[in-house]
This record gives structure tokens, sequence and C-alpha cells, in this order.
């Protein structure tokens, strides 16, 4: 049974040449691909590769049923990528860096909240660094994809319990790295 009978139609369509339905799901996958990918990785231009990619993977793959988000199965093909290019390079150095632009154009928040809020941001991702890759993903799907554990289970290539116990350790890990680091 097709659950997600519009995003299955607009898959199909676009792999039989729609441009408008290709670029509607390329538009509305591509920020939260990247940002998990920004996540993993850590670097912009790596997780803009991988997004790229990953759409050629999907739209070549030509495989999904509808029984899940199509954002579902971007993930485990972004996640699967993003785990090929780290055991593919030695060095992931993750980048920090904030413009004072950005803070500044938060109208949510004063300056100050948005560099408190900028720095938390960055002590996490700075602690998530010391954590392994499928540690880092299970928890970049978990905090900032609303995954799920069977989700997370997917993309990482586990089991559901051993998803779960993932996230689990990775919680912990990440808890005593900030406290290490002194991010608590």
């Amino acid at each position: 049974m097709l659950v997600h009978k519009a995003e299955a139609a607009a898959f199909s369509a676009a792999l039989n040449g729609d441009t408008k339905s290709a670029r509607k799901l390329i538009a509305s996958l591509s920020p939260k691909a990247h940002a998990l990918a920004l996540r993993i990785l850590g670097e912009s231009r790596e997780a803009e590769d991988i997004v790229q990619t990953a759409f050629i993977k999907l739209f070549e793959a030509k495989q999904y049923d509808g029984k899940s988000a199509l954002s579902t199965y971007m993930h485990t093909i972004v996640t699967r990528l993003c785990f090929d290019k780290l055991r593919a390079s030695a060095s992931h150095k993750l980048d920090y860096g904030f413009e004072f632009d950005e803070l500044v154009s938060d109208s949510t928040s004063t300056p100050f909240e948005a560099l408190e809020r900028k720095q938390s941001d960055s002590n996490v991702q700075h602690a998530m660094q010391f954590l392994n890759a499928r540690q880092r993903a299970a928890l970049a799907l978990w905090a900032y994809h609303d995954a799920g554990i069977p989700e997370i289970a997917n993309a990482t290539g586990l089991e559901v319990n051993a998803a779960y116990q993932l996230l689990h350790r990775a919680k912990i890990n990440l808890r005593k790295k900030m406290e290490h680091l002194g991010y608590e």
C-alpha cells in the first residue's frame, strides 16, 4: 500500500522527464539532506557534493515505493554516502565560524542571544566531532531531523535494537565530551 502517494507520483513523474516535478522534489529534499550531511561531515562543500551525488543515486535507483517518506530514503542515501566519504578520508575537520551579519539578521532575538545560541550550537558540533561517524549520524538524524529509531536503523544499516543502543551510547558519549570540554 502506498502511504506517500503524492511523493511517489511526483517521483515517478520526475523519472519520466517532468522537470517541474524533479525541481520540486530537489527543492523540498535538499535543505534537510544538506543539513544532515553537514552535521556528519562538518564541511559545507563536502555536504553539497554528497547531496548532489545522493540525488543522482536517488534518480538512478528508481526504487522509491511510497511506503515511507521520500526524505527517509534520501536520508539513508546521504548517511551512507557520508560514511563512505569518511572512510575514504583520513581527516575531516569542522568549521565553526559564523558571520556577525548572521547574528544581526536574526529578528527573533537580540544579537547577544543569537551569539549565545550560535556558540552553543558550535560547542555541540565541536563535541560531536569526537564521536564516531555512526554516532554523529544517529544524533544528527534524531536531534535535527526528528528521526525515530526505525529511520536511524535504516539510514545506518543497523537493526532497530542496535540503532537504539547506538543512539543511547551517542547521547552518553556526547554528554561526557561536553562535560570534559567544559561546555555544560
